[in-house]
């Protein structure tokens, strides 16, 4: 017995004792393992990648073999001899592991779904994230099964910023079910649909936590597992490392019961991941979790609720604001430099009350912002009814960056759209002015710009919000190099770009790692990384949806012709275009996408369409049934259900393909159908007609010529 229980797990080399008997474990199990020859074994070893269990008899009675890619954790093999099987070997291996690459950013695997393995990984901590058929004989799928050491990217951290404006809350899986579908109308499912009210969305932020991908893979309908874990992605995620959601577990385990079911177990842990990510509350409709708020806030100061009874304790939410989500296609705002004479209009609408902040500063600061027309620059923002709907003043001093001292947006439904039209505004003309940083120092911001600034990745330091925008194209090199310039430059509140830099130095970035390329692109916007492998595409689009989408200049001649300096507000930072699936299949996201605007029956200037007009970043890619996808995206898009349907020849049951995209540039010169046929080399004859996927080389041509 005692031979059982004492054991020392270690790692081995090419010359171990081990080496033969970790082998023969391997082929003994290669049914459920996979083969790996004799020299696979020999290079995991010489790396120093193999970890044994080893008795008081010096017998090697279990082993795990990893590998690392990118600084992440794969784990190849664990494999316990069978008549040892049950006494916790596998975990002390693991526990052992995890302890050796607690540096690193989490431990990952692919497992087959159909092994009853699957649910020791749950119990390690891991959490089922996706999967794809497997190359077994019977095409059983696979798993992929992640545990987070700690959170790798820039873009997380950035992310993390938004819940200092907006309130936090995880919901179960029961509430995530309830917001998923439109079928299931009752009480308690309307009681959780209420979390989406439009007046609620500037000030809620409904998170998962990663526990909701367990949820989903007991699901044995494939289709509706990929369709569930869809939805899942379009929320935003809290994640923890493990040894903080341990703690949590540890701190909760006694109000639950010793034997657990399926669905309490879950309970459990989704509670445990909500506790571990910091949010102040945790939202759902279960009895049993509702019974032990007091326990558990006690414990956690994290506050167990009921939808309704969120809602109702949110009595700072400003109830009278009837926020909506509106496509503004056909809404125009203009901009004017403020007159000496408006001074007065300005300060009783503009000033921030809630904020405390007195008229007599407000005063004085808006006298010397008019006293040096110079160095700042001061606009009032009207609407189609003559309507002052925002002010914002830019300090011009600094070569390298465009100031913003005032930004301050009316409080009405429209004003989260304005406040981030205006700061992607701000951003192109701080770039377009060869600038390097826009700097927000308003010391009253009102929340609603505050959450806008957070959305567009600025980061925050003391006296206010900065971000780089960089109109540049340079190699991964030449980029890290560029910002550590910038980063040594100026004061401490740019060490920033050292982050970034350092990011691209030490994270082991590889030019064809794609995300991990398009995070920075979208920090450092509209800056484009010329070695990165990222797909690029000519997509051709109907002059009606550039117009609605992105396309200010085909929305003037469709309705905003007359209008000084008229800008058209439904530009926004993510979008979603809809087409055919049909001869779409070579699209693939994260990717870049230059808009070929296509002839259409409207009357259109000949100035814009067959032209390559315009440039963005390809998030993700969704195909599936108009329902489906319309539900999904409809937060996003101008698209009307019809007009989804229509992309499927009005047939339910075919499939649609959602694009969904975001930072579009405006070229300053259209690229006409003939100057594209000799940049490419195409037949004269030739137009874009579907999604053509282009070399880098041919991108950074045509993006350059539409930027000059």
């Amino acid at each position: 017995m005692t031979g059982k229980t004492q054991l020392e797990i270690k790692r081995i080399d090419l010359n171990s004792e081990h080496l033969k008997t970790v082998i023969a474990l391997g082929r003994r199990n290669s049914s459920r393992l996979g083969y790996m020859p004799d020299g696979g074994f020999a290079d995991y070893a010489a790396q120093r990648q193999i970890i044994v269990a080893v008795n008081s008899k010096e017998q090697c009675v279990g082993y795990l073999m990893y590998r690392i890619v990118n600084q992440q954790v794969r784990i190849v093999h664990l494999c316990v001899d069978k008549n040892r099987r049950g006494e916790g070997i596998a975990r002390k291996l693991f526990s052992y592991l995890r302890t050796e690459t607690k540096d690193l950013y989490g431990i990952g695997l692919w497992c087959r779904r159909d092994y009853p393995i699957n649910g020791m990984w749950h119990s390690f901590g891991f959490v089922p994230q996706t999967e794809k058929p497997g190359n077994n004989q019977d095409r059983q799928p696979l798993t992929f099964w992640w545990l987070c050491n700690k959170v790798p990217s820039l873009i997380s951290i950035l992310d993390q910023q938004k819940f200092a404006s907006k309130l936090c809350v995880a919901i179960d899986a029961n509430v995530f079910y309830d917001l998923d579908t439109d079928d299931k109308i009752d009480q308690e499912s309307n009681e959780s649909k209420s979390l989406l009210a439009d007046w609620l969305q500037p000030e809620l932020e409904i998170c998962l936590t990663k526990e909701i991908y367990s949820e989903i893979y007991r699901n044995e309908d494939k289709e509706e597992r990929e369709r569930l874990r869809r939805i899942a992605e379009t929320f935003t995620q809290l994640d923890c490392n493990q040894e903080e959601l341990e703690t949590a577990q540890q701190l909760i385990r006694p109000f639950f019961r010793e034997n657990l079911t399926s669905s309490q177990r879950s309970d459990f842990y989704q509670l445990a991941r909500a506790i571990a990510s910091e949010v102040p509350f945790f939202v759902t409709r279960d009895y049993e979790l509702l019974e032990l708020e007091e326990q558990v806030y006690e414990k956690t100061k994290i506050l167990i609720i009921r939808p309704t009874d969120l809602i109702i304790r949110l009595d700072e939410l400003r109830l009278q604001l009837e926020y909506q989500s509106l496509r503004l296609a056909g809404t125009s705002i203009y901009q004017k430099r403020l007159k000496s004479r408006q001074q007065n209009l300005v300060t009783e609408v503009f000033i921030a009350y809630a904020k405390s902040e007195k008229r007599s500063d407000f005063v004085r600061r808006l006298h010397k912002f008019l006293a040096e027309p110079e160095r700042f620059k001061c606009y009032i923002i009207w609407d189609a009814q003559e309507n002052p709907v925002a002010t914002i003043v830019y300090d011009k001093q600094k070569e390298y960056e465009l100031g913003i001292p005032l930004f301050r947006v009316k409080n009405n439904r429209l004003a989260s759209t304005i406040a981030r039209h205006l700061i992607l505004l701000s951003i192109t003309t701080s770039t377009k002015e060869g600038r390097q940083f826009t700097k927000i120092t308003d010391p009253y911001l009102e929340d609603v710009v505050i959450a806008a600034i957070q959305d567009d990745k600025f980061s925050k330091f003391k006296k206010g919000w900065l971000k780089a925008n960089l109109a540049i194209t340079k190699t991964v090199s030449e980029l890290s190099l560029y910002l550590t310039r910038l980063g040594n430059m100026q004061g401490e509140e740019y060490n920033f770009c050292l982050k970034i830099a350092d990011t691209l130095k030490t994270e082991h970035l590889l030019i064809n790692d794609h995300q991990v390329i398009a995070d920075i692109e979208k920090i450092l916007y509209p800056a484009k990384i010329i070695d990165s492998t990222l797909p690029n595409f000519i997509v051709p689009i109907k002059p009606i949806w550039a117009e609605a989408l992105f396309d200010e200049k085909l929305a003037n001649q469709s309705c905003l012709a007359g209008l000084e300096s008229s800008l058209e507000l439904a530009l926004r930072r993510e979008c979603v275009f809809y087409r055919k699936v049909k001869n779409s299949h070579g699209v693939q996201a994260p990717g870049r996408i230059l808009w070929y605007i296509t002839k259409d029956k409207r009357s259109y200037c000949n100035e814009q369409i067959q032209t390559i007009r315009a440039c963005s970043r390809l998030d993700e890619i969704v195909v599936d049934k108009p329902k489906n996808i319309y539900k999904q995206f409809k937060r996003l898009g101008v698209y009307t259900y019809n007009d989804v349907l229509g992309c499927a020849n009005d047939d339910k049951n075919a499939n649609v393909m959602a694009l969904k995209f975001s930072d579009t540039e405006l070229f300053n010169t259209p690229i006409y159908l003939t100057d594209i046929q000799s940049m490419l080399g195409w037949k004269s004859s030739s137009s874009v007609l579907s999604p053509y996927k282009i070399s880098n080389k041919d991108f950074f041509d045509l993006y350059n010529r539409g930027m000059s």
